[in-house]
């Protein structure tokens, strides 16, 4: 029996444990005392922020709070939806927290200018409490979880709670003091709160901006070599293979996949998240169906529909809808048959007497059967499987069994100028 799943649910307890101690600790001294318990919570969620900043660069390597597939705070915390306006959500979340830190002691030290400081807690609590639902959609969308973001959903929440409270003692109502709040004119809150905000948010950048270069410049090499491999031939491309991102990206990512795989439909959103985080990443898809119908390389049907899938999306392409296609019907692989296919072409947009017609014509196959071949000679033996070109000035290209998560490190630290040595052999 492998150690590993016991491993995994020993880390998810750990961290588990680790969360609710502190969000036992702030509400124990929001009980004692509200703005304390706010402050505490400000104060552990500006250090989760923090360590998520550093670690949404994939050349900081893994977290310590990736445990498993489903527990993956790398995933969540790298995906497309970790950014705002190219600002990383936890950068932001710091922000927040330091905002509310500044806030609480200025409201402390100079109660006339701040006396509507805990209705502040409530606007920004409630706001940030929000978009903490927005998030936990993300994530339960994903199928994946980021436990330190959950801990700061609780942070968030209790933020409000002590708002609330604080408010209700106040010497006006919640309405009342949420207006002059908002007109600033006897309160100063606001003001306090955006510039610390802000600040913390332009220091972080820059911090955030040197770490992230240091750790891409300074991996060592045996962990980077460790990521990659040297293929078992050349991989030639036919110029037809349909491509996601720029045309002139510096890195190129060829997949081989098929549409009745399940890692390749799990791997899908972070192909789409790789391209639209790093501009200089493109993606050309080639087909590998696990079935002897079309992949002489195969024994067996095995995956039953992956060859009209695999027509399907070569069909798609000639309309220059490929990869509308695609994710569909990754996103859908219990239901690939004929009738859903055509159902999920319409939908992606493609002309359907084309599309029947593509279907039946025989250079369809023929599309298919030239992947086969190019799969066969560069050594494709599993799918997903993720060949890299970009990272060896001699053009070489390399094969990445870790996919998305491990080509955005490797392409980070290429970029930040450390020195990859030569491919190991298979």
């Amino acid at each position: 029996m492998s150690i590993q799943p016991v491993f995994a649910v020993l880390s998810a307890g750990t961290l588990v444990g680790g969360i609710a101690a502190a969000w036992v600790l702030a509400i124990a001294l929001l009980a004692w005392r509200r703005l304390a318990g706010a402050a505490a919570a400000a104060l552990m969620g500006a250090g989760v922020a923090a360590y998520l900043t550093l670690q949404h660069s994939p050349a900081s390597g893994s977290s310590f709070c990736t445990v498993n597939a489903v527990i993956d705070c790398d995933a969540v915390n790298r995906s497309a939806w970790s950014e705002l306006f190219g600002i990383p959500i936890a950068l932001l979340g710091f922000g927040f927290y330091v905002a509310v830190l500044a806030v609480l002691a200025l409201g402390r030290l100079r109660r006339d200018d701040h006396p509507r400081a805990p209705h502040l807690l409530v606007l920004g609590g409630g706001a940030a409490v929000l978009y903490s639902a927005v998030l936990a959609g993300v994530s339960a969308h994903m199928g994946k979880w980021c436990l330190l973001c959950v801990s700061m959903y609780g942070f968030n929440t209790l933020i409000l709670v002590a708002g609330l409270l604080a408010a209700r003692r106040s010497d006006a109502s919640l309405g009342a003091g949420l207006a002059e709040l908002l007109r600033g004119k006897t309160d100063k809150s606001l003001g306090a709160f955006a510039t610390a905000g802000v600040l913390a948010v332009v220091v972080g950048l820059f911090v955030y901006g040197r770490a992230g270069g240091t750790a891409a410049a300074d991996a060592g090499s045996d962990d980077l070599a460790s990521l990659y491999k040297a293929t078992e031939g050349p991989l030639e491309l036919d110029g037809t293979e349909p491509i996601l991102g720029r045309k002139d990206a510096p890195y190129t990512v060829v997949e081989f996949a098929d549409f009745q795989c399940p890692a390749c439909a799990a791997a899908t959103p972070q192909v789409f998240e790789m391209v639209q985080a790093d501009p200089d990443i493109r993606v050309l898809y080639k087909n590998f169906p696990i079935s002897s119908v079309c992949n002489r390389l195969i024994e067996g049907p095995r995956h039953a529909r992956a060859c009209p899938a695999a027509y399907a999306g070569e069909c798609a392409r000639q309309q220059g809808r490929f990869w509308q296609l695609e994710k569909l019907m990754f996103a859908n692989q219990e239901f690939l048959g004929d009738d859903d296919i055509r159902f999920m072409a319409k939908q992606a947009g493609l002309d359907l007497d084309a599309f029947e017609t593509c279907l039946a014509d025989p250079r369809t196959r023929e599309a298919i059967a030239a992947d086969v071949d190019a799969s066969e000679k560069v050594g494709v033996h599993f799918t997903p499987s993720f060949f890299v070109q970009g990272l060896f000035p001699d053009g070489r290209w390399v094969l990445v069994e870790e996919g998305p998560v491990a080509i955005r490190r490797l392409v980070e630290a290429h970029r930040a100028g450390a020195e990859l040595p030569p491919p190991p052999a298979r």
